[in-house]
């Protein structure tokens, strides 16, 4: 709590350690299992016989963790070193997500993703058990076949405790709106789990928005990276609205984060003049039972950067029910630790609006087991 504020960090992140894979990935996978050559910077997992990374030749991605981090980066961010910071900080409660967990669902072998994925979640479980109420993390699940996609999310959910599962990208040829994925969509829906769409990680489709540019260096890295997550969020948003999802599922959630906000007006807008007005020629006839704007109040929020300053702009646009607070603690190129909510407090925002940002709202996409152990 900080100046009589609960608050609640939607989008924080885990840097999972290199010997996850050998102590997590059940026997029958150990040989396939992918092998760690290098922890960079205590922070990305290097495999063996895959490329490098273009973002890990920058000699300043890591230079700056120890003055950024501190103790937690000294500590190769432990349980302990976490709650320090949120002890300090007045952060509550951290939802946090994969870093280099993230790749898990990406394996072209469905069995091998999966494992890779119940891997990932039992190592995320074990970790959070450390302050469960505190702590709390989003599953993730393999995008390469919805069978297995469905079996992990009820598992992750009921047996573990997870609090939103991690969009992963889909099949090539099966976007989104591909039936096989329907009981997916209708588990969380009825678990009441959102769905975490995350950038480039997320895709509906390939090839991502930024693909052109990866394997590209220098400035077209961070490039890249600028497109990466809000296009592809954007997309996302759109496909679940224009394909009919967010129509068949009335009570699906989806938590669009790691991108700003200062986007929503602009898109939310565009997708409607596209339904109605003057550019909906395209269609035959109106192709949604609702405007993009009324399934965005009813169905989604989105995470802000403290520090954007475009916050202000989307309240006027949407209200301030569908806005979450988020610190992409401890990614490089997040703020340092003291900066999020320090920031958020500078808003030109009510208090109102900032309770809500800060704790209301999030409680309410992520439901009620998100503070379901909190001493709050």
């Amino acid at each position: 709590m900080r100046n009589g504020f609960k608050v609640i960090d939607a989008d924080a992140h885990f840097y999972e350690p290199g010997d996850i894979w050998d102590n997590y990935v059940e026997p029958a996978f150990q040989e396939r299992r992918p092998r760690v050559v290098q922890v960079h910077g205590k922070t990305i997992l290097e495999y063996e016989g895959e490329q490098t990374m273009n973002a890990l030749k920058s000699k300043a991605l890591f230079s700056m963790m120890d003055d950024k981090f501190g103790h937690a980066f000294r500590d190769s961010w432990s349980l302990e070193s976490r709650l320090k910071d949120m002890d300090s900080e007045g952060w509550d409660i951290q939802v946090c997500l994969p870093t280099n967990g993230a790749a898990a669902p990406s394996y072209k072998e469905p069995d091998l993703s999966d494992a890779l994925c119940r891997a990932y979640n039992n190592w995320a479980y074990d970790f959070c058990t450390g302050d469960p109420g505190r702590i709390k993390f989003a599953a993730v699940v393999t995008g390469q076949d919805p069978q297995l996609m469905l079996n992990e999310t009820r598992r992750a959910v009921a047996e573990l405790g997870a609090v939103s599962i991690f969009l992963p990208t889909a099949i090539p040829e099966k976007m989104w709106h591909h039936p096989d994925y329907a009981p997916v969509w209708e588990a969380a829906q009825d678990m009441e789990v959102p769905l975490a769409v995350h950038g480039e990680s997320s895709s509906s489709g390939a090839p991502a928005a930024n693909a052109r540019y990866q394997p590209l260096d220098g400035a077209f890295i961070a490039l890249s990276e600028t497109i990466g997550f809000p296009f592809e969020n954007m997309i996302n948003l759109g496909h679940f609205m224009y394909s009919g999802i967010l129509d068949r599922f009335p009570k699906l959630k989806l938590l669009i984060l790691e991108a700003n906000s200062g986007w929503v007006p602009f898109w939310l807008n565009r997708l409607e003049k596209y339904c109605e007005g003057r550019q909906s020629v395209f269609f035959d006839e109106h192709p949604l039972g609702l405007t993009p704007q009324e399934y965005f109040l009813r169905q989604c929020a989105v995470a802000a950067d403290a520090d954007e300053p475009s916050i202000k702009y989307v309240v006027d646009y949407i209200g301030d029910d569908n806005i979450v607070f988020n610190t992409d603690y401890p990614h490089p190129d997040a703020p340092a630790t003291d900066e999020p909510l320090a920031n958020m407090m500078e808003q030109p925002l009510s208090d109102e609006t900032k309770r809500k940002i800060l704790w209301d709202n999030s409680v309410k996409i992520y439901g009620e087991r998100l503070i379901q152990g909190a001493a709050v």
